[in-house]
């Protein structure tokens, strides 16, 4: 299945611009805020994580300018759940994540150094 099909809402308020530029950050932390919970509720794998960096990179390059400390978070999580990769070190943005308590923790301080509310 691909991310069109797995998250049509928030693949179609992507690409059709539905999503201010004001609100990208938000909005994609709450997504993955949303599937965080989605993991902890054994609704999802622990690797669709790493689909917060999947949609970001089937954004257009310049269509959204996101916060750095967003960026690097959600680029954290692009090695998610891979048996390879970043997944046991360190990338341009920091360590990547190798749990779901890792991801909440950085969400956490993410989202509260740029006092975005994180409930949907």
């Amino acid at each position: 299945m691909n991310l069109q099909e797995m998250y049509p809402k928030e693949w179609n308020d992507l690409q059709n611009h539905r999503i201010s530029k004001e609100r990208i950050d938000e909005y994609l932390l709450k997504f993955v805020n949303r599937l965080l919970k989605e993991v902890k509720a054994g609704k999802r794998d622990n690797d669709d994580l790493g689909d917060g960096w999947s949609l970001v990179i089937n954004l257009k390059e310049g269509e959204y300018n996101l916060n750095p400390l967003v960026y690097s978070f959600l680029f954290r999580l692009g090695d998610y759940g891979l048996e390879k990769g970043f997944s046991e070190g360190e990338s341009e943005y920091g360590r990547m994540f190798n749990s779901p308590e890792e991801v909440e923790t950085e969400l956490k301080k993410v989202a509260n150094k740029l006092g975005i509310d994180l409930e949907l």
